[in-house]
């Protein structure tokens, strides 16, 4: 399934530039480098990434669990929110602490797996109506 995926930083209800070293870091430990760049997982996940100090931005082409497991380990190695861009006002974070710092109109949904975002990323690709890659 196709679904495009944000991770972002927000303090005080507000986004917040993330903290370049530490995106990096956790990408490259994820075999990922470059401000773009194709992340392709053993599972056949599939997705083009883009980096910038706004965060990383996932335009995935096949949603697979190891595809959400990169994306969860990068999330909570940066303290990243999940925004999937489905049309709704949803988030997925990984850690509890970060949900204080999240705007008021936007709906966190706590993850504590790479198997529960998968899930999660799934509807959520379902709900906006994507086709399986």
């Amino acid at each position: 399934m196709s679904l495009d995926l944000f991770l972002a930083a927000f303090r005080g209800g507000e986004e917040v530039p993330v903290d370049p070293a530490a995106l990096e870091l956790a990408l490259a430990r994820s075999g990922l480098a470059g401000e773009r760049t194709a992340a392709m997982t053993a599972d056949g996940g599939r997705a083009q990434l883009l980096v910038d100090e706004d965060g990383a931005s996932f335009l995935v082409e096949r949603l697979t669990p190891e595809l959400s497991r990169l994306v969860f380990d990068v999330a909570r190695e940066t303290r990243l929110v999940v925004l999937p861009a489905d049309g709704t006002p949803k988030v997925f974070v990984v850690d509890a602490a970060d949900v204080a710092g999240l705007p008021d109109d936007l709906e966190p949904s706590l993850v504590g797996s790479s198997a529960a975002l998968y899930e999660r990323l799934r509807a959520s690709a379902e709900t906006r109506g994507a086709r399986p890659a």
